[in-house]
């Protein structure tokens, strides 16, 4: 019978099998990360042909409060919708961004229509120094208006997201 190894052989065989055992972790590891990142391409590739159908067919009317329940991610996020109202300017909602063209607002504004609903629009983005409407260089539209846009569904929570 032969002795167990002991001293510099016993520890450098110690470090081999530690690093093996770090190799086929880290292995592992870019195994899963790997099938994260085709499962992401997957969805990712669903999401832009449904939003890329959505966006070139003809607008619909807007969905009502009794449709609201059905209202689902899947087959209405980024929906071609039409609505027309007049502007709640009074009501106007600003919310901080950060996008290409530096820090500011999206200007979210409640349009009113006819039949009482209230749906909120995204009139778009005005840098800080045009926080105040009277320093944003064109009037507010006035009247009734007609609106086409995407419904957007609420945002998931997130570190930089507030609760509505």
């Amino acid at each position: 019978m032969r002795a167990a190894p002991t001293g510099p052989a016993a520890a450098s065989r110690g470090r081999r099998a530690a690093l093996l055992a770090g190799v086929a972790v880290g292995i592992a590891g870019f195994v899963l990360l790997g099938n994260w990142q085709v499962q992401r391409l997957a969805w990712k590739r669903d999401l832009i042909a449904r939003v890329d159908a959505r966006i070139h067919a003809p607008p619909v009317a807007a969905p009502g409060p009794a449709e609201w329940p059905a209202v689902d991610r899947t087959r209405h996020e980024y929906l071609r919708v039409q609505a027309d109202g007049r502007y709640l300017h009074d009501k106007e909602a600003l919310v901080q961004a950060s996008t290409a063209l530096g820090a500011g607002y999206w200007v979210l504004t409640p349009l009113a229509t006819a039949d009482g609903r209230r749906t909120w629009i995204n009139r778009g983005f005005v840098p800080t120094e045009a926080r105040d409407p009277a320093r944003r260089g064109r009037p507010a539209p006035e009247g009734t208006v007609h609106v086409q846009g995407l419904l957007r569904l609420s945002e998931p929570g997130g570190a930089f997201l507030r609760d509505n």
